[in-house]
């Protein structure tokens, strides 16, 4: 029966082959939930344009009900002659309460706006857990940040020692990275929560609804305006598909990160081993796969906004069977985010800082380099790149990074290229061996001495507290939203 549904136009039943082929029915149980608000929503819309009477939306309310019970307890049987679950889901009113009532579901709708309005929905909420979790990731890595001040490491450009720092540098600098995409998600989010219902199948329709009512009550800000606009337009869906491959970027330049210091050239920090496996023959191997799967996870995400952009850009305006394969790319990326986003809160929380080893690569090096150059062009006027050429000559003729330290040979270089004789202070190299005093000397905003890096962490806190306050905005929202539908569907069905 649930093959001739809609094909009232079409003199042979279809396919079997064509229905396995274009059946997205078991893909659909994502949206499934939507689709029944929607359509709830939607009738209660008719009921009161008084397109439908007491009666009939009693008797729809009460068995869209008991389908989305069944549909949450797992005991709803799909019907697989159906292409997709909006015929269903009617199919199935109209089983229970008759085509004469039944049949009254779909009136000033199609298709086309009901899955736009669905998978809106969808990516609403979706967008909404992935907040929370970023925002949870965020709290663990601001409390590292705290414990973390004064713990000196390496910076590193090109792979190389570069400039003295702290691990709370490092942190921040993932804070910051995090906080940008929260934004985005909160712009994204915005841009989507517009109600595309009552576009209908492109170009509006006759029947008397209303659509700011079905806005209202769905919880959305407003309508989607042109009726080609919302059933056409899929830009929603490739931008939340860019804003979690961002977050995949970021996330897999992180793991990268802790897969070098975690290996024993770095030795820097040490997994948990919960979050590590071990080699099936060599008995001394603990292997970051967590860290590793972060990675090759990150670039099946960015694989989905690739995917989605072949798929659309070809598109003529109007509705198109292409647009059901973006489901299950948006479905596929939130998924595999999450299950990053939950390896990596668990890993920061878990693993073991070996200070030691990191104040041992500092002193391997000649990381100092430039603070020496900078206190010469501070305490003694040499311009800058004369001081830098000191500095290199006297990295480039040390057999060992003590060797940098060495006041007679600066004070021999000095008078090399400055053409003149300088006494240096009998504590001026021994005190750039004091990182603390060391990094207090870098006043820039932004720079890893401890009180900017605690500035910026303050900094980073509040916007993260406002960041939350949004969100937080936005559950109430919903949930104010959900009360007043829930309250008039409880007072219909009465």
């Amino acid at each position: 029966m649930g093959k001739e549904f809609y094909r009232d136009r079409l003199k042979k039943p279809i396919n079997q082959e064509v229905l396995n082929f274009l059946s997205s029915l078991e893909e659909d149980l994502w949206i499934a939930e939507e689709d029944i608000i929607g359509t709830e929503v939607h009738t209660i819309m008719l009921y009161e344009q008084e397109i439908l009477n007491k009666e009939e939306i009693g008797k729809i309310l009460n068995s869209l009900e008991r389908i989305k019970k069944s549909l949450l307890n797992h005991t709803l049987k799909l019907d697989y002659g159906f292409e997709d679950i909006h015929p269903f889901i009617e199919k199935c009113v109209i089983d229970e309460i008759g085509m004469d009532i039944g049949g009254k579901i779909h009136t000033g709708r199609s298709r086309n706006d009901q899955v736009s309005v669905d998978l809106r929905m969808k990516i609403r909420s979706e967008l909404n857990i992935l907040s929370e979790r970023l925002l949870t990731f965020v709290d663990v890595l601001i409390k590292m940040s705290e414990k973390t001040s004064e713990v000196y490491i390496p910076l590193y450009t090109h792979l190389q020692r570069g400039q003295l720092g702290v691990f709370a540098h490092y942190i921040n600098n993932y804070i910051a990275q995090i906080s940008r995409s929260l934004d985005r998600v909160a712009q994204v989010y915005q841009r989507i929560n517009k109600n595309p219902l009552g576009a209908c199948a492109i170009g509006g329709t006759s029947i008397n609804i209303d659509r700011k009512r079905t806005a209202e009550l769905l919880g959305f800000d407003g309508i989607v305006e042109n009726s080609i606009d919302a059933i056409s337009s899929r830009d929603y869906i490739y931008e939340t598909l860019m804003c979690l491959s961002l977050i995949s970027i970021q996330c897999s330049r992180i793991s990268e990160d802790l897969l070098l210091w975690s290996t024993k050239e770095f030795n820097f920090i040490e997994l948990d081993d919960q979050y590590c496996s071990v080699s099936s023959v060599m008995p001394q191997k603990k292997n970051p796969d967590t860290l590793e799967l972060v990675r090759s996870k990150s670039s099946k995400i960015m694989g989905n906004l690739f995917t989605a952009s072949l798929m659309i850009k070809a598109i003529p305006t109007g509705y198109f069977m292409d647009f059901q394969e973006l489901k299950m790319l948006v479905k596929n990326s939130f998924d595999t985010v999450f299950s990053i986003i939950e390896m990596l809160t668990g890993i920061f929380t878990t693993f073991k800082i070996n200070e030691d080893k990191m104040i041992c690569a500092i002193e391997e090096s000649h990381i100092l380099a430039l603070d020496i150059a900078e206190r010469l062009v501070h305490d003694y006027n040499i311009p800058f790149r004369v001081s830098h050429q000191i500095v290199a000559s006297l990295v480039r003729d040390s057999q060992k990074p003590e060797d940098l330290f060495n006041k007679k040979a600066l004070e021999t270089l000095i008078l090399k290229h400055c053409k003149t004789s300088l006494k240096l202070p009998d504590n001026f190299t021994e005190s750039m061996k004091d990182y603390k005093s060391c990094l207090e000397k870098r006043i820039s905003e932004g720079s890893p001495s401890i009180f900017e890096v605690k500035n910026t962490l303050i900094s980073l806190t509040r916007k993260t507290a406002n960041i939350n306050s949004l969100f937080l905005k936005r559950l109430e929202n919903l949930e104010r939203n959900k009360e007043l539908r829930e309250d008039r569907i409880k007072k219909l069905i009465l």
